[in-house]
This record gives structure tokens, C-alpha cells and sequence, in this order.
């Protein structure tokens, strides 16, 4: 894996989207800016497509040569300021080969190909078409630069009403249908990717990834014995309709966390044991629940290499309620202090459940 590391950086000042914008690539710009993903509340689509527009503007403008990969997601974050999350390559061995949608990473036969936010062309399509569009976008560029989808090790998924649905469908499904059949092109011995699927305010289905082939050290899954894996689910915890080219609904496709290198990259994780919800209507009994399940995750007795334990280095903290943030926020900071986190206002992948919580961290 390219050594990499991620900051967060929020916008110190007020005004308006443009001024907050140039006031983070300020804060952000400096040696090996791989990517920048956006974070600010959109109310509908047409405001989507306004706010990137305005991004991607501020964005050429400030890097004419160069410039990073950006994804803008519709979710709130803390105090409605603009946030945005770096990631940075900290390697300068490495060759980078930037392209519209994607850079490609390349090392001693070893090579990672980075996405930004690939979205479709019509965002009124069902939550399946708009999918199967992003995952054939997706399947291009991978054979491009020769990956199979099996070499992918972290995807973040972005559905707009995640769990809403027409006619008995539901977003969510629609979107694990359509990836499992752009999955079932390869084999996946060495398991899923860590991933993330994830509520927004707009702009329809959005997918982000990272792909890596070559790697001559530890790219192994890890399973959480307090849940089920995901892709095992049974059909009563899955929502929505069977689509007509398959006989169920197909599970979501992912590891609960990858390890890379020393590298954990720990899916979006919530209050869930076995396969069930926590059903407290209590965000933070949520919180402090999810966090036991993902330091249990992490434990050095569940890592699959041999290690002294783990060291989280980002959490992104996804809550449902705005008004359950400074809640959830005081419990998150009091027990994981020194962590790099932010907070954001998106609905989770069931209706029951009020946070989610992914993150990076690494073994020591």
C-alpha cells in the first residue's frame, strides 16, 4: 500500500460557499494532495449540482495544475460549516498518473488506482439504474488499468434517502442488488472490501473506491465475532422487493474491516449484534454500543497478524439527528480524546439505527 494520511479541515470562516471553500484548499494545499471530499447539506438536487459546480470551480481554480480528486457529499456537518477530508501521499517515489475521474498510484510493480465520487448521468433514475451506471463507470476504469473488481479493498457508497423506496423497493437494496451483480464477475477468495453505505441529503448514488494490485504484504479481511458478517445476512434483515433478474435480495458485499499493510480500514459500523439492532431510541447508548463493537473489531486478539494492539487515526461519526450531535459528541470525546473526528448529519442504512461510525486506524 502507498502511504497515505488523512486530515480534516474545516472552514474558519463564514460567507459564503465559494469563500469557505478557498478558505479550506488554503488550509489543505501542500506536497502529495491526492483527493478532497466535500462535505455540506444540500436540500435537493438542483442545489446538489449547484454546490459541486461551484467546488469544482473553486477547486481548477486554485490548483491549475495538478489538482486533486473531489467528491462533494450532501450531509451536514457540525455548526453548518463547509468540511472536507485530505488525503495526502507521503511517499515521493511514487509515480501519480491523474486522470478526470480517477488517479492511478504506481511503485516497484505495485500499483493503486484512486476514484473520486463516480455519479451517473440522471439522478431521477431508480436507486438500481443509477447504480448499475456507477458500477459500469467503475468496471471500465479497473480494466483500464488492468484490476479486477476483486482488487478493490475500500468503498464508500452514498445513496440519497437510503432507506425510502417506491412500490415496495427500497434505495439501499436497489443499490446491494446492482453491486452484487457487478461483483459476481470475479472471485473474491480473499473477501470483500471495507465499506461504507451511507444516507445523503442529494444528489443520488454516489461511489467512491480504492483498488490495489501488486501488494506484497498483508491485505487480509477481518471478520467481527460480535456480528455476522455482512454478506451473510439472512433475507428477514434485508428491505425492499426482489428485482426481477434475481430470485432474493442479494446481502450487502462487504468485510467489516481490511487490513493493509499495517493499515486498518474500518467499515461504517453500527449498533448492530448477531445481525440485529440495538433498537434504544437513545443516540448515545448507540454510540457507546457501536464503539464496542468496533474496538472489539480492532483488538489486537481479532487483528489477523501479529501485533501490540491498534491506534485509531480518523472516526467519522455519522448521526442521524442533528439534535443527538453534541450528545454523541461528548461521549465520543471523552472516551477517544486524541482521535482525528467530525460528525455528520446522514441517515443510516435502517431505520432504526441513529449513528454509524467508520474509521481508519493502525496496528502497533
Amino acid at each position: 500500500m502507498f502511504r497515505k494520511r488523512e486530515e480534516i479541515f474545516t472552514a474558519k470562516n463564514g460567507g459564503t460557499l465559494e469563500e469557505m471553500c478557498r478558505n479550506i484548499l488554503s488550509q489543505a494545499s501542500g506536497d502529495g494532495l491526492l483527493k478532497l471530499a466535500f462535505f455540506y447539506h444540500a436540500a435537493n438536487d438542483k442545489e446538489y449540482l449547484e454546490i459541486l459546480d461551484t467546488l469544482r470551480t473553486a477547486v481548477k481554480d486554485f490548483f491549475p495544475y495538478n489538482a486533486p480528486l473531489l467528491s462533494y457529499i450532501a450531509q451536514q456537518s457540525t455548526g453548518s460549516r463547509l468540511v472536507a477530508e485530505a488525503t495526502y501521499l507521503t511517499s515521493d517515489r511514487v509515480s501519480v498518473e491523474r486522470h478526470s475521474n480517477y488517479i492511478l498510484l504506481q511503485e516497484e510493480g505495485c500499483k493503486e488506482v484512486m476514484t473520486n465520487g463516480i455519479v451517473p448521468g440522471d439522478v431521477s433514475k431508480s436507486a438500481f439504474e443509477q447504480s448499475m451506471e456507477i458500477f459500469s463507470t467503475i468496471g471500465e476504469i479497473l480494466k483500464r488499468n488492468g484490476f479486477q473488481p476483486s482488487d478493490i479493498y475500500r468503498q464508500w457508497n452514498y445513496i440519497q434517502h437510503i432507506t425510502a423506496g417506491k412500490d415496495g423497493s427500497q434505495n439501499y437494496q436497489e443499490f446491494n442488488d446492482a453491486r452484487s451483480i457487478f461483483y459476481s464477475s470475479c472471485n473474491w477468495e480473499n473477501g470483500y472490501p471495507a465499506a461504507t453505505g451511507i444516507g445523503t441529503s442529494a444528489g443520488g448514488i454516489m461511489v467512491e473506491l480504492c483498488a490495489i494490485k501488486g501488494y506484497n504484504s498483508h491485505n487480509k479481511p477481518i471478520d467481527n465475532p460480535l456480528q455476522i458478517a455482512a454478506h451473510n445476512y439472512s433475507q428477514k434483515v434485508l428491505d425492499g422487493k426482489v428485482i426481477g433478474e434475481l430470485q432474493e435480495r442479494t446481502t450487502p458485499k462487504f468485510e467489516r474491516a481490511r487490513l493493509l499493510g499495517n493499515r486498518v480500514f474500518i467499515s461504517g459500523t453500527a449498533a448492530i449484534k448477531g445481525e440485529k439492532s440495538n433498537f434504544s431510541s437513545n443516540a448515545v447508548e448507540q454510540a457507546t454500543m457501536t464503539m464496542e463493537i468496533m474496538d472489539r473489531l480492532v483488538s489486537k486478539e481479532n487483528i489477523p497478524v501479529p501485533c501490540n494492539g491498534i491506534k485509531y487515526d480518523l472516526l467519522r461519526v455519522y448521526v442521524k439527528r442533528e439534535e443527538d450531535i453534541a450528545s454523541v459528541a461528548g461521549y465520543m470525546n471523552a472516551h477517544y480524546p486524541v482521535v482525528a473526528k467530525h460528525y455528520l448529519v446522514a441517515d443510516v442504512c435502517r431505520p432504526e439505527l441513529l449513528v454509524e461510525i467508520e474509521g481508519t486506524a493502525h496496528i502497533l
